[in-house]
C-alpha cells in the first residue's frame, strides 16, 4: 500500500487547480473526486511541489486555498 490509498477523513475532496491565462486566472474543477480530505491533501501536496497552484474542494463546494498567492 502507498501514500495515496487508503481512505483518510469523511466526504469527498478533489484538487482544484489555479492556472494564469493572459490576465485572467482560470480555475479548473474538473480533477477527480477522492474519497477523504486526506487523499486529497496528499496529492494537493505533491502538485504543490511540482510548481502547481492548487486548492482542495469538498463536496458541499468549500474551498481551502492550499497554495499562497496566485500564478504568475
Amino acid at each position: 500500500m502507498n501514500k495515496f490509498d487508503g481512505s483518510m477523513g469523511g466526504g469527498m475532496w478533489r484538487v482544484v487547480f489555479y492556472e494564469r491565462r493572459g490576465s485572467h486566472v482560470h480555475v479548473d474543477k474538473s480533477g477527480p473526486w477522492l474519497p477523504g480530505k486526506g487523499k486529497a491533501k496528499l496529492w494537493a501536496d505533491w502538485f504543490h511541489q511540482q510548481g502547481y497552484h492548487v486548492a482542495l474542494q469538498d463536496q458541499g463546494g468549500s474551498v481551502e486555498k492550499f497554495s499562497q498567492g496566485l500564478p504568475a
